[in-house]
């Protein structure tokens, strides 16, 4: 029994063997070929070194292209959020938060212990709370561009001009 068993594993082993050899014989003709294709130029550090830089400024541009239609999203985003968020009987403190602390005072006063204003809010200004001057929606946004003016006593907005 043992000894068949051994017989049957030798018989494996000298098949897979011959197949290997079958297998190599074919294929050192066919590896050779795909070999010596291969290295028939030599290797340029210059080229490679400009293939690269060519891919690295493409890769750039790529991500430019991307960062702007980014930015442009994230300021019509922005815009349609603050159009559609400022409404009237709106707190002044929400007002604020929404909109920032940076606008120009356009008139102001007092009357029976309520403060009245009237705000121009920039849409530059906006923007450079939220993103900051060096940002590029910054550079995108419509400069010296009035986004809306409110009208706003102590404690709500009670009217608002686009």
């Amino acid at each position: 029994m043992y000894r068949s068993n051994f017989n049957a594993i030798r018989q494996k082993f000298v098949m897979t063997k011959t197949s290997l050899m079958r297998i190599l014989s074919t294929g050192i003709p066919t590896w050779s070929i795909f070999l010596s294709l291969g290295c028939t130029q030599q290797w340029d550090p210059d080229t490679q070194f400009q293939n690269q830089i060519q891919t690295l400024k493409l890769e750039g541009e790529r991500f430019k292209q991307v960062r702007g239609q980014e930015a442009a999203q994230n300021l019509n985003t922005l815009k349609s959020e603050l159009l559609l968020g400022v409404i009237r009987r709106m707190t002044v403190r929400d007002l604020d938060l929404l909109m920032g602390y940076k606008y120009v005072l356009l008139a102001q006063a007092s009357q029976q212990g309520e403060l009245w204003e009237r705000r121009q809010y920039f849409w530059q200004d906006i923007v450079e709370g939220k993103w900051g001057k060096g940002s590029l929606e910054y550079e995108m946004c419509e400069k010296e561009s009035v986004l809306m003016t409110v009208s706003v006593n102590s404690k709500e907005v009670i009217g608002i001009e686009y």
